[in-house]
Formats: structure tokens, sequence, C-alpha cells
């Protein structure tokens, strides 16, 4: 008696996930469509279909998927100890870790781009998670700027901050970092690398310091 081959679904959602990846830096969100992915995982259309219904259900997987696959990429980045020069240097070198600069984050672009479409097209309810974690990271650069103790709880991450030239500055930072990104993406010969380092420390330079941190 042949014994029934045990699948291991949460792998092979896992796995569709990761061709699913594929085809969004290939052809953006509208590839990403049962038949699509199905070829990319190679598979049957009527297997994946056994794990979504329609393109709907697979998208939206696929973009949760997304958005998970780009925190593990680049937190650990983003949270790596920086010692080496000036307050705004270990800031700038934070801040660029969202900037298209290499071909790695080009990529997580793109995949960033994909998220946003798909949001645009079907607001969550409960917010955009990719937007709550880019004002959250560029709260915490701006109020290390002015010389502000970071913020350790998880919980508070993504609270307004008590000093109100912090949520305008986080803002400011945020509208800066997204313009920048796709200048650099759109127009490259108009934006290099160099350019877009030398912006980044202009505006952060620019941040005004808290009183005490002045008399600090």
């Amino acid at each position: 008696m042949e014994v029934p081959r045990l699948v291991d679904h949460d792998q092979r959602r896992a796995e569709l996930g990761e061709a699913a990846v594929r085809v969004i830096l290939r052809d953006g969100l509208a590839g990403v469509t049962v038949r699509g992915v199905a070829a990319e995982a190679g598979w049957s259309t009527g297997s994946l279909r056994h794990y979504f219904r329609n393109q709907y259900e697979l998208q939206a997987y696929v973009v949760q998927a997304t958005t998970d696959a780009l925190r593990r990429r680049v937190l650990p980045r983003v949270q790596r100890p920086r010692t080496r020069g000036s307050l705004v240097e270990q800031i700038a070198d934070i801040v660029e870790e969202m900037l298209p600069l290499d071909a790695e984050r080009r990529e997580e672009y793109a995949l960033w781009s994909a998220v946003v479409e798909w949001e645009r097209r079907h607001p969550p309810e409960g917010g955009s998670e990719t937007w709550s974690d880019q004002r959250a990271l560029y709260r915490q650069c701006v109020a290390a700027v002015r010389g502000h103790e970071p913020v350790r709880e998880p919980g508070r991450v993504a609270l307004p901050h008590a000093d109100a030239q912090v949520e305008l500055w986080a803002a400011i930072l945020h509208t800066f970092v997204d313009g920048l990104a796709s200048q650099i993406v759109n127009t490259p010969g108009e934006v290099s690398a160099e350019t877009a380092a030398r912006l980044l420390r202009s505006l952060l330079e620019a941040v005004p310091r808290a009183r005490s941190a002045e008399a600090g």
C-alpha cells in the first residue's frame, strides 16, 4: 500500500511567495496572476487554485509576503550599529538604506512600489504597514538628530513623538526620501548617488537641534 505523501502547506505557500516576488521584479504587480505565478513556480494553475481561489487572494497574499520580505531584508541593515563619523553621517547612513543606490536596494524599491500600487487600489483598513514602518524609522532618525534618546519599546515606535519638531521633520524627511528615491530610479542621469548623498546630508543638517542638545 502506498503511503500518501505529506504536503507542507506553509512551505508550499512560502515557495509561491518567492516565485511571486521574482514575477514582481520582472513584470511588476500586473504580472502576479494565477497563471503567471504558477508558471514561475513550476506548478499547474489547478494546483495554485488549491491555495488561492482568484487573483485578488493571490495578490493580497503576495503583497503581505513582500512586506514581510522587505522587513527581513532592510531591518538588519538599518539596525546595524554605527559609530564612525558625525551623528548626521551616522543617521544619513541609516536613511540611505531606503534609497535605491545599488542593485539590492533597487530591487527593494521595485518591491516597495508593488506594495504601494496594491495599497492604492485596495486601501488597508488599518493604514499602510510600509508607510508606518518608514515613518517610524524617520521619526527615530530625526529624534536622534535633535538629541533625544531612542524609543526602545516596540509599541511606542509607531506613535507620534512628544516633540512636535520631530513629527514635522520626520514628515519632511519621509517626503524627501520618497521623492529622492523616485528621481534616482526615474531620472538616474540627473540624480547620481553622490548628489543624493549630499542632498540627504544637507537636509539632516537643517534639522533644528533641541535646546538641550545645543547646550550640550
